[in-house]
């Protein structure tokens, strides 16, 4: 069943146009005051305070032309909430704002004549708010050429959000604790797989039940032997990272070595053809 429908009622529209079918339910709550004279305005009724001229009383027009928007009351359950429905008539007032009907059509301008004031004044006047509550609102018929593919979308909808939820929980796995010492971990197994063997040989075995224990659980992350952990493996990067940058510069000087030789016996084999083409000049 479809949640109901609640909306403000605007009061810079003459005529709002609500979605309700005929006999369908209509919802009124709340009230207005007026800073200008202390009336209260509902969608009904006009209370006025008993400090005004002539006293307190109760007038029939409210906020609202009811009839005239195609709606009738059916019932005031408390002074600020009334019920009403659509009938389905002729709604004149609709037709004279060029809103469809039914409509919620505004009485600003026969109150603020009452008052000798503008509408524009009557309704900067006005404090509060009316709510209009739409019990079951209509819903769009959905053709059934349409069902396949609202049942495709939905489907995609579904696996979407499930890609989702299931990305948002590898995240926060990776970003805890436990995530970020797995990952030092996994870390320092790729590179202890490059590095050299004299090194890897002895901390593969130590390295590989670290890692059985931390996808076990069987260390917390955050407790002080996980930290432990933690700082060793960190310890085991920093020497694979120097062994690497060692064997990497020997290697460059040796490449330097061998470029270095083979220019310098290049220089002397041309020194050796120059010499040998003056002599026999």
């Amino acid at each position: 069943m479809p949640e109901p429908l609640k909306f403000p009622l605007r009061l810079d529209q003459v005529a709002q146009h609500v979605d309700v079918q005929p006999g369908g339910k209509l919802i009124l709550r709340g009230s207005l005051t007026s800073r200008r004279d202390g009336s209260v305005v509902t969608a009904d009724t006009t209370t006025w305070p008993a400090e005004a001229p002539g006293g307190g009383s109760v007038d029939a027009g409210g906020l609202l032309d009811l009839e005239g928007g195609g709606l009738h009351m059916t019932s005031r359950v408390t002074p600020t909430e009334v019920h009403a429905i659509a009938t389905g008539k002729a709604a004149p007032a609709c037709a004279a704002a060029g809103v469809e009907a039914p409509c919620l059509v505004l009485r600003t301008l026969p109150q603020a004549r009452t008052r000798l004031i503008t509408t524009q004044e009557w309704v900067s006047s006005l404090d509060g708010a009316i709510v209009v509550e739409i019990p079951d609102p209509v819903l769009p018929p959905i053709a059934p050429s349409m069902m396949p593919f609202l049942l495709g979308a939905a489907a995609l909808a579904g696996g979407g959000l499930l890609g989702w939820l299931g990305l948002t929980a590898r995240r926060r796995r990776a970003a805890s604790p436990g995530g970020q010492l797995l990952a030092l971990a996994n870390r320092v197994r790729a590179k202890l797989r490059t590095a050299d063997p004299v090194l890897a040989a002895p901390l593969a075995p130590s390295l590989e039940a670290a890692l059985r224990a931390l996808k076990g659980r069987r260390i917390d992350a955050s407790s002080v032997e996980g930290k432990r952990v933690a700082e060793v493996l960190r310890r085991v990067e920093l020497r694979i990272n120097a062994a690497t940058e060692q064997a990497r510069a020997e290697e460059e000087q040796a490449a330097a070595d061998e470029l270095v030789r083979e220019v310098e016996s290049a220089l002397e084999a041309a020194d050796e053809v120059s010499a040998a083409e003056r002599r026999a000049g």
